[in-house]
């Protein structure tokens, strides 16, 4: 049957404009967004991208409005369209354009693009704060002392320094900021006070927070000013237009530093201007890398000029989180890093978050020392010297991973200045008078290094009108190189933009086309994208200019295809290239047929600056296209049935054919890429008016050949018919707790599969015979035969152990796998894993690989058969992909296996503490408790016991996972040792996720719990520990213990009278101070309160502290002897000891000891009083 696709401008440019893109604020999405019909077809063109998007689900661009740079518009030019105006900065030459409801983005975009004088058109990004969050685990700032910042300290400067805080608002009361913080201004709403928010807060408290105060630690430059710059406004986006005013409030209060932790992975050209004009002021702006774990470019961080910065642990090692490649300069602490706080519940606090957005505000602190010793120093040189004193964790020098490494605040300090690299200046003038001049009509080849900070190289070429230049960059490894184009018409003076061409990244050549549209000189720019250089030449590029005034342009149009006459063939030679002389896109079209069955490898080399494609038509199609009722903004034309894209500009493009004889084919080779509409210039920075088809002079090679693969190595599927889901995953029903825990597994694989299609007894005995045996540690090299091809490989391990496992893909591919148990008694085959690293139910489901670089560690057992299924979710491909296995650790030896199951339920005796791990995919650990006396109320305690560093250190990266788990109470009721059907309705959980997208995406679990229940008199009470860590393996241990709330209320005759308690406990003098060890009771109505009698014999600062188990919040409270409230400590949360300091004069007072959420303890608690 004929297919045929009706195309229109408006559909590709909604295509465009609609792609998703994962911001990097790694908390889960309290609402799925509802997603238009394209959004939902381009996500589901790409299984991995989807993940990431369902992950990140925030809105990253404004729906209703664009940004639009002009040098003066028509009066009716909004009105027009029923826009208007909310925004104007004509500082930058911007206005900010509110759409009429109704008016599409893509409808907007196009209509300003024809205005006159609009320069560019662009998107309002949203950008998202670059923070992981975590709950507090910890106390101590270890980033204080891995940075050595009280000598560091000892070398700042006195100069006054203003650090803007561009972020959430800021708790300008809280007692550890309110003597550092400047008056906060809201750049959203300026006439409104800032919203208070934790992110801003805490970022401020790494950079500035107070010193010596008695509260809390301190910042990295204490005596920092800070200046809150609210650009979220209580939301969690914050609009570009809105950083852009943010950057300039700054600008004009005159900030010295600016840390931005936030980001997203939109290139709005208004924020690029506002961090430029900023720079130019001596601003040091720094930003965070993101948290994406990629080596994508993120926005602000990625602009020139701005430090990006990446995130590392308290051993030095890159935090999984954390972005990495060309754009990151340095590294510093960003995980679990301990700072000031707003609590939405209690205030003013402190808390541990993790990310990126850490990191920065650690460097923006270290930047804010090097002011306060050099005042002049301009943004370049703090960078330099950031960069030149930052210690090594990678490579030697400056690598991918690290960038120039981690950030040595007492070295940057130590620096002689004098001893800076001097900057790259040059003004317009003299780069027109020292650019090399170029050759004309003639290719010319020029080599380069960088060697300061920001170098650029130049080259010049004359031109006539409608003359050529065709250009090339390629530079060394670790280094992202770019191009600025200036053209100079004869004869005129005025300032002309350059066109900036960065379109592909590390490793990549970099190519463009330019077209003299009048006679004048064309000056050329040859930089570090990322500012970057080297002093012993590493950095160094070799550029190619070839100038022509005759398009090489071919004939291969519709009517004039070549016809492939036999195979091998190839174009070289024939000087094929991918022009035209409108500057639209080529289509070059060839055909073939075959007298055989055939499969066919076509090559199409890669073409520096062209995104370059192949689609395959039937002739008979192609060649029945009608020409009736085709108009200018639609067309018809033939649907291909194979496709294939370049990823990026540059790229050679790959297509396997599985020829049919009797059949004629065409093959259409275009620069046209995936998109009449250009989606990669519209997400960096809009679109510009200029050509948006990439062209070349320079020829491509179309290579085509039959290929013979190596016959199928298993054999199956049997037909490609088969469904790609064809095995069961139903586990045995040994109990009725685990069937019910199955059976909420299976019920969420049957929202994606549909059952009925999964595989029968037959095929999973035909699997086993066929499937092709390995062992560990042994490669196994396979190709995908077919497009529906699946290979299977079949492994008994010899012994208990944890194993890695790797799929290294071929061209095109995207691998995707899972593993399997074999169960010989029920024949089936049970799903332990898939092999990709992403964690959640739909990685499960997908199996996709997100990271080729990273062994997917899997628990296995001895002697059991596995199976191991691999798919391909890519294009086709003639390469093989290699599966590779290893073993990765040994199972811990305190490991047990013995209480998997509720017969061999481990015995609790209270207060007694129990270890175990939770290893296998199929561990399940039961507890029994027995309550032989009458009704009370137990704890139950369950913890993920944190390895060292050194433990850490002897582990692969894969097997650093902290333990996360969920579980259960469930009354035996009838004393049975089994769990029954009714005794399920009595469970209490705990750990357990909130929604099904938190299992779908695996970021439910927790690493502690601390909760009761009330035992009953002669009652069994199983408790159930499951590992929720679903496709990581963690071999860190938990622990389990139970306590009894018997213990006696040692104030319980004492009563408040008149706010004085009549019998209040005693304190103990120990050492030089006075303690006190208590529990706070359960059953006390609105929770326990302990009172003690405190007697002050001259007037003196008084330090307390209150340590209390995990999971308690305790409140000190100091009361005088007329009843009055002297002072309250409420400043830290959960696992933080209360502290604090009050002046008391002499005098009795009483002590009031109590948890904040009225929790009873499990432990003692320890007052003390110094």
């Amino acid at each position: 049957m004929k297919k045929w696709m009706k195309k229109s401008i408006a559909l590709v440019a909604s295509a465009s404009l609609m792609v998703p893109a994962a911001s990097a604020y790694a908390t889960a999405p309290e609402k799925t967004a509802q997603h238009t019909e394209v959004e939902k077809s381009l996500i589901a063109s790409n299984k991995e991208k989807a993940l990431k998007y369902v992950k990140n689900d925030k809105e990253w661009i404004s729906k209703d409005t664009i940004i639009v740079k002009h040098t003066g518009l028509a009066k009716n030019a909004h009105k027009n369209i029923g826009s208007k105006v909310i925004r104007s900065i004509p500082s930058l030459g911007y206005d900010v354009i509110q759409l009429k409801k109704g008016i599409s983005l893509e409808k907007a975009v196009s209509y300003y693009a024809k205005q006159d004088g609009v320069k560019s058109v662009s998107p309002s990004y949203v950008y998202h704060s670059f923070a992981n969050g975590a709950d507090p685990k910890k106390k101590d700032m270890y980033h204080l002392n891995l940075l050595q910042m009280d000598k560091a300290l000892e070398l700042a400067g006195n100069h006054e320094v203003k650090v803007a805080v561009i972020d959430s608002g800021v708790d300008f009361k809280h007692p550890d900021l309110k003597s550092q913080v400047l008056p906060p201004y809201n750049a959203a709403a300026p006439a409104n006070t800032t919203y208070t928010g934790d992110h801003g807060t805490h970022v401020a408290g790494i950079i500035g927070a107070a010193k010596d105060n008695n509260v809390g630690g301190h910042g990295i430059n204490p005596n920092a000013k800070l200046l809150p710059i609210d650009v979220f406004n209580g939301e969690e986006g914050a609009n570009d237009f809105v950083i852009a005013q943010g950057i300039l409030y700054a600008i004009e209060q005159g900030a010295d530093v600016i840390n931005m932790s936030l980001g997203g992975y939109g290139e709005s050209p208004l924020m690029k201007d506002a961090v430029k004009q900023a720079i130019d002021k001596g601003i040091t702006i720094v930003a965070a890398a993101g948290n994406e774990s990629t080596d994508e470019y993120s926005f602000p961080a990625s602009y020139e000029g701005v430090i990006s910065v990446g995130s590392t642990n308290d051993i030095n090692k890159l935090s999984s989180y954390s972005n990495y490649g060309p754009s990151v300069d340095v590294v510093a602490p960003g995980e679990e890093i301990y700072s000031t706080v707003h609590d939405e519940k209690k205030g003013s606090s402190f808390v541990k978050f993790s990310g990126t957005s850490m990191a920065a505000p650690v460097v923006a602190g270290v930047a804010s020392l090097l002011k306060s010793k050099h005042p002049n120093l301009k943004p370049h040189e703090v960078e330099a010297i950031l960069e030149m004193t930052a210690n090594n964790l990678g490579e030697k020098g400056y690598d991918l991973t690290y960038g120039h490494g981690l950030i040595n605040p007492v070295k940057a300090l130590q620096f002689n200045v004098n001893n800076l690299p001097k900057e790259y200046s040059e003004t317009t003038e003299e780069r027109i008078k020292n650019a090399k001049v170029l050759a004309k009509n003639t290719l010319n080849s020029e080599k380069g290094e960088f060697k300061q900070p920001n170098e650029k190289k130049w080259y010049k070429v004359d031109l006539d009108a409608n003359e050529y230049a065709q250009l090339t960059l390629k530079g060394a490894n670790k280094y992202d190189y770019a191009l600025e184009l200036y053209f100079y018409p004869t004869d005129s003076k005025e300032e002309v933009d350059p066109i900036h061409v960065n379109d592909v990244r590390v490793g990549k050549q970099e190519g463009y086309l330019y077209k003299a549209d009048q006679k004048g000189t064309l000056l050329v720019g040859v930089k570090d994208y990322n500012g970057s250089y080297n002093l012993n030449g590493e950095s160094n590029y070799v550029f190619t200019a070839q100038t022509t005034k005759d398009l090489p342009v071919d004939s291969l149009e519709m009517d004039k295809k070549e016809n492939i006459q036999q195979f091998p063939f190839s174009t070289k030679g024939k000087n094929y290239t991918l022009l035209s002389k409108d500057q639209q896109s080529d289509q070059d079209y060839f055909t073939f047929s075959v007298k055989e069955p055939t499969t066919l490898r076509f090559d199409l080399s890669g073409i520096p600056g062209v995104t370059a494609s192949m689609e395959l038509y039937l002739k008979e199609e192609l060649d029945a296209v009608p020409a009736e009722n085709v108009n200018d903004e639609e067309m018809y034309e033939a649907y291909p049935i194979q496709t294939s894209y370049s990823a990026d500009k540059g790229d050679g493009v790959n297509l396997i054919v599985d020829a049919i004889p009797g059949t004629e084919y065409v093959l259409n080779v275009s620069n046209q890429g995936s998109s009449a509409f250009s989606l990669d210039m519209f997400f960096s920075g809009g679109i510009e008016n200029e050509e948006t088809i990439s062209e070349s002079i320079i020829p491509y090679t179309l290579k085509g050949e039959v290929v013979t693969l190596p016959e199928d190595e298993d054999g199956l599927p049997l037909n490609e018919e088969m469904p790609e889901g064809n095995v069961e995953n139903e586990l045995l029903p040994l109990t009725q707790y685990q069937t019910k825990k199955d059976n909420q597994i299976n019920n969420l694989f049957n929202m994606f599969m549909d059952p009925g299609a999964m595989g029968n007894p037959e095929d999973i005995a035909l699997i086993m015979e066929q499937a092709v045996p390995f062992d560990i540690g042994q490669d196994k090299k396979a190709y995908f035969q077919t497009e529906f091809d699946e290979d299977y490989f079949l492994l008994k391990p010899e012994e208990d152990a944890v194993y890695g496992f790797q799929v290294k893909k071929g061209m095109n591919q995207i691998p995707a796998g899972t593993i399997f148990e074999y169960d010989e008694e029920t024949n089936e085959l049970l799903a332990v894993s898939s092999l990709s690293n992403d964690m959640g139910i739909l990685s499960l489901l997908l199996g996709s690989t997100s990271n080729a670089n990273d062994a997917k560690a899997v628990a296995l057992k001895k002697d059991k058969t596995y199976v191991v299924k691999v798919m391909n979710q890519g294009a086709r491909s003639a390469e093989p992909y290699t599966l590779k296995t290893s073993k990765l650790a040994a199972i811990p030896s305190d490991y047990k296996s013995d209480n998997n199951t509720t017969i061999n339920a481990q015995a609790v005796q209270p207060g007694t503490i129990y270890k175990d791990h939770i290893i296998y995919q199929d561990d399940i650990d039961y507890y029994y408790y027995k309550q032989r006396g009458q009704d009370e109320i137990m704890s139950l305690l369950v913890s993920s016991v944190p390895m060292t560093n050194e433990q850490l250190n002897q582990l692969p990266k894969e097997l650093q996972n902290a333990f996360k788990f969920s579980g259960s109470i469930i009354e035996d009721t009838n004393g049975n040792m089994e769990i029954d059907p009714k005794e399920l309705e009595t469970e209490i959980q705990f750990g357990q996720g909130n929604n099904i997208f938190e299992l779908l995406l695996g970021i439910i679990g927790t690493t502690d719990v601390n909760t009761s229940f009330k035992a009953k008199k002669n009652h069994g009470y199983f408790i159930i520990i499951n590992g929720m860590n679903l496709e990581q393996v963690s071999i860190h241990p938990y622990t389990l213990s139970m306590y009894k709330h018997n213990q006696v209320d040692e104030d319980k005759d004492s009563e408040l009278i008149n706010g004085i308690p009549t019998k209040p406990s005693k304190l103990t003098k120990k050492d030089n101070k006075w303690v006190a060890s208590q529990y706070l009771n359960a059953g006390v109505p609105f929770g326990d309160k302990d009172y003690f009698e405190l007697n002050i014999d001259s007037k003196r600062d008084v330090f307390f502290s209150l340590q209390t188990e995990k999971a308690l919040d305790g409140v000190i409270r100091i009361i005088d002897a007329k009843g009055k409230t002297v002072g309250t400590f409420d400043l830290y949360g959960t696992e933080d000891p209360e502290v604090g300091t009050v002046e008391l004069d002499k005098g009795t007072y009483y002590i009031e000891v109590s948890e904040l959420n009225g929790k009873a303890s499990t432990q003692p608690y320890t007052l003390e009083v110094q």
